[in-house]
């Protein structure tokens, strides 16, 4: 018999190996089978669904492979391999698999007869050359490395325990009986999933020491880059893969073909387009209880893989937490079997800064966040501003491209303590996805975000994180800025008003010298406020959004200097865009119902709405807006202007000018 090539996925369940397995399920030449392990223990006595969607009993491919290798399935092939996996293949045997040379008798070389013939079988019957088994078991996947008619490379995938631990605590229904209903996969408390995940790891590393052809890839890695990740990955496996045999990438989305995977994630149904982006809601959803004892459980393996710790007395609070460090992803310890990573693929808890944290001097490592679409000239201008800063400590500048190519080129613009890291939006298209990619790949103490048209001052880092310092309590300050307005309008100067900026403020209105391009945040902010959400139509009032439940969990501030410039003479993306406005101002209408309370910010609200829905052609829609906010504020600016255009018909553009004169504007 002919050795069949297998790229066998090792590790802990929740860990991204089912995406890992469909993507090089899809290459050329390559098939992946999911789960084989389960194949006799629950696939076949129960007749589950096949990963094409129809039972096991019926599925075409299996039923060849049963021909082909053991001429068709029967009760009594099926309870030999379950009985061969019992006797050789269960974690309580891995010692003795370790231990074991060849060749292989009794009941382990029957058991590498019978599995080498349904791998040999999967490949003629599929036309392909590598097979994929998804079964994760280290033992099982040790039995059958030793299989002198199977080449077994080994990969292991592993994701950040605190994430698997908090994936196991939730519901996953389990569509395996029917394709009409569901039940659910177990659940595992998060103290015993850290148990079993660094017991299975060390299970792994024993392997390591054993397997030829063995490689280790994150998958925080792995969702950064998808195709260069997985090259990267088998190259070290010594199995050729170019990036073109894979299914090409567009959009972070990519698009995955029907497989005939078993048992596993339900992700094994999804067939078609399929977006890629890092699950990161365990960052703020998990209990941070539960962190802390995963955290203290996976400990030295969480080093070893590069992953933040977090401090033990760290608490999910702004006056609890603060700067430290106890790891280094930038450079951590050197893992042979870690596929190398892209430019900037850092994903990690919000809360825990880098190791450059406090860098020479006691000056706390600042993290600027510029997500970037189109403006190439534009977002140099705004880079030499923040690489021009006096602040005497690091800053770290994280270039987000979004729906775009990263430009490398950008790199050539760093300077000496001022780091110029370009990566893509790896989370939702959008602002809010491309601001979050950022924060959870930035290391710094505090973060600030930047718009990629907007100028700073020099001292506005420097000045700012002087004030966070000297107020603990403080989650975000914001600044005062100059409006650019272009032309023979002038500037406008807008120093901030208060140094304290109240939750009742910012419900009634946006508050300019909050601007997204002034904010520096407390890292630790985002533990207890939570990331910008990418659930807001079109990412419009992202910053607004955030804010309003910032200034509910803590105090929000501002320097009251002008510290950036705010371009007002280059179009927004949201010009000619009047209904994502419009969407987006009616869905934060719902999620912050206390705006209703503010009768002059909901008449702006409201003002704002009837104007973007006029200027889309709704004209009566608009009016009749326009009309209810009228009643909550007489004097709403923004409700006049909306009748402006719905009566008399005044075109968008010159009631946009009107609006920016009086200081105001339809944004």
């Amino acid at each position: 018999m002919a050795r069949t090539t297998v790229v066998y996925l090792g590790g802990f369940g929740r860990s991204g190996s089912t995406l890992v397995e469909r993507i090089l399920g899809s290459a050329t030449g390559w098939v992946n089978i999911g789960e084989l392990v389960d194949l006799a223990r629950s696939v076949a006595p129960r007749d589950e669904l096949c990963g094409c969607g129809v039972r096991f009993s019926e599925c075409e491919l299996w039923t060849q492979v049963g021909e082909v290798a053991f001429g068709g399935w029967t009760p009594g092939v099926f309870e030999r391999l379950a009985r061969l996996q019992r006797d050789v293949a269960r974690q309580r045997h891995l010692p003795r698999l370790l231990a074991a040379r060849p060749p292989a008798t009794g009941d382990l070389a029957e058991f590498h007869e019978a599995f080498s013939r349904i791998y040999a079988a999967v490949a003629q019957v599929s036309g392909c050359e590598v097979v994929v088994d998804a079964s994760k078991g280290p033992a099982f996947g040790r039995a059958l490395a030793m299989a002198p008619e199977v080449d077994l490379r080994m990969l292991n995938v592993v994701r950040d325990p605190r994430a698997v631990a908090w994936s196991w605590s939730r519901t996953v229904e389990r569509p395996h009986t029917s394709a009409a209903s569901a039940d659910e996969m177990w659940r595992i408390p998060p103290h015993r999933s850290a148990a079993q995940w660094s017991a299975l790891q060390g299970e792994m590393h024993a392997i390591a020491l054993r397997q030829r052809d063995f490689a280790r890839l994150r998958y925080e890695d792995f969702v950064a880059d998808p195709l260069q990740a997985l090259v990267a990955a088998t190259a070290e496996l010594g199995v050729l893969l170019e990036p073109g045999d894979l299914p090409s990438l567009d959009d972070g989305r990519i698009v995955l073909e029907p497989s005939h995977g078993l048992s596993g994630n339900p992700g094994r149904f999804r067939s078609g387009s399929v977006e890629l982006r890092p699950d990161q809601r365990w960052v703020t959803a998990m209990p941070a209880k539960d962190r802390r004892v995963v955290t203290a459980l996976t400990l030295p393996l969480l080093r070893a893989y590069g992953y933040r710790i977090a401090r033990p007395e760290h608490a999910s609070s702004a006056s609890s937490a603060s700067s430290g460090s106890s790891g280094s992803p930038e450079h951590p310890p050197t893992d042979p079997h870690r596929a190398q990573p892209s430019p900037v693929d850092r994903t990690h808890p919000v809360s825990q800064p880098g190791p450059k944290h406090a860098a020479a001097g006691g000056h706390p490592l600042v993290s600027a966040v510029i997500p970037t679409r189109g403006r190439p000239e534009l977002l140099r201008e705004t880079l030499a501003t923040i690489v021009a800063q006096d602040y005497p400590g690091e800053l770290e500048i994280l270039v987000v491209h979004d729906r775009e190519e990263m430009d490398l080129s950008l790199q050539e613009l760093s300077r000496p303590g001022r780091q110029i890291l370009p990566m893509v939006n790896s989370r939702t298209p959008g602002l809010s996805g491309g601001r979050n990619s950022g924060l959870l790949a930035s290391q710094g103490t505090f973060v600030a975000s930047c718009d990629d048209d907007d100028l700073w001052h020099p001292a506005k880092v420097s000045r700012q994180v002087e004030m966070l310092l000297a107020d603990p309590a403080l989650l975000s300050v914001g600044a005062g800025i100059r409006l650019l307005m272009g032309g023979d309008r002038g500037n406008v100067d807008w120093p901030a008003r208060e140094a304290v900026v109240s939750h009742e403020r910012l419900l009634q209105n946006r508050v300019k010298e909050l601007h997204s391009s002034t904010l520096m945040t407390r890292r630790s902010a985002f533990d207890v406020v939570g990331l910008y959400d990418e659930e807001l139509p079109f990412g419009y009032g992202e910053d607004w959004d955030w804010l309003l439940r910032a200034s509910k969990a803590g105090k929000v501030g501002a320097v009251t200097e002008i510290l950036a410039d705010i371009r007002k003479d280059i179009p927004s993306w949201f010009r000619d865009r009047s209904l994502n406005t419009a969407t987006a101002l009616e869905y934060l209408l719902a999620k912050h119902p206390d705006l209703a309370d503010a009768r002059r910010g909901h008449a702006r609200i409201l003002g704002q709405i009837a104007a973007a829905r006029a200027a889309a052609g709704e004209r009566k829609q608009g009016a009749k807006i326009a009309f209810r906010a009228l009643g909550r504020y007489p004097a709403a600016p923004h409700a006049w202007l909306a009748l402006a255009v719905a009566g008399p018909g005044i075109e968008p553009r010159r009631l946009l000018t009107a609006a920016r004169r009086l200081g105001r504007g339809l944004s």
